[in-house]
């Protein structure tokens, strides 16, 4: 899946999808291109936010 970019690149749709192991765990796509624009790599931390409408907000936490 590609991710969307909308207002200067500062945020990407992606659809999450069902870890599938009856955790009810979800499991978010970022891609590399993604990762590479926000300059993330595996293992880096994310802040999580889950607004009222049930979106979810990813953040880097920076050292």
């Amino acid at each position: 899946m590609n991710p969307k970019p909308k207002a200067k690149n500062t945020s990407w749709k992606v659809k999450c999808q069902d870890a599938a192991d009856g955790t009810g765990d979800l499991i978010i796509p970022l891609t590399d291109d993604l990762l590479s624009a926000i300059k993330l790599a595996s293992g880096d931390k994310l802040d999580l936010e889950v607004k009222p409408n049930g979106t979810i907000i990813l953040t880097p936490v920076r050292a």
